[in-house]
């Protein structure tokens, strides 16, 4: 086998692990977030928010990749839950930030703690090293997949 057809065999390799990951992080979150009340997208919402103070719909929906209108559809139900507040931009009142209310706060807090739980009973078994090299490559691995010209944008 050549290089090139060694290097094709590689990322089709990693293609299949990527979405069984996805898939298998995704079924994690999605019972994390429904438990609570929310879907998984108000879930990743939540823990925006939470990243980003004083964040508006255009940021928030860049960051999650989504488009302004499913956003703020989403924003809408989380407003109407109380678990968002919608507040004027503390420097241009033209502009409404977004920050999580009390509920919301304990709500995300919940989510994170299911998260977190979960997380560290898969990686339990998983020596310290290991983790450490882990959350590095992945850390690469983010840093790669931004710098793409092919992934992480928003569809329009």
């Amino acid at each position: 086998m050549d290089k090139s057809s060694n290097k094709k065999q590689d990322i089709q390799e990693m293609r299949h692990l990527f979405v069984i990951l996805s898939r298998q992080f995704g079924l994690l979150q999605k019972e994390s977030s429904q438990c609570c009340g929310v879907t998984t997208i108000q879930s990743h919402i939540l823990y925006e928010i939470k990243q980003g103070h004083h964040m508006t719909l255009n940021e928030l929906a860049q960051r999650l990749c989504l488009d302004n209108s499913t956003t703020s559809r989403h924003i809408h139900g989380l407003v109407e839950k109380e678990y968002v507040v919608r507040l004027p931009h503390p420097e241009d009142r033209r502009y409404v930030t977004l920050e999580l209310s009390e509920k919301g706060k304990a709500l995300e807090e919940e989510i994170t703690e299911m998260m977190t739980t979960s997380i560290m009973d898969m990686f339990k078994h998983l020596p310290e090293e290991k983790m450490t090299s882990m959350r590095t490559e992945i850390k690469d691995l983010t840093e790669i997949m931004r710098k793409s010209d092919m992934c992480c944008y928003p569809p329009f």
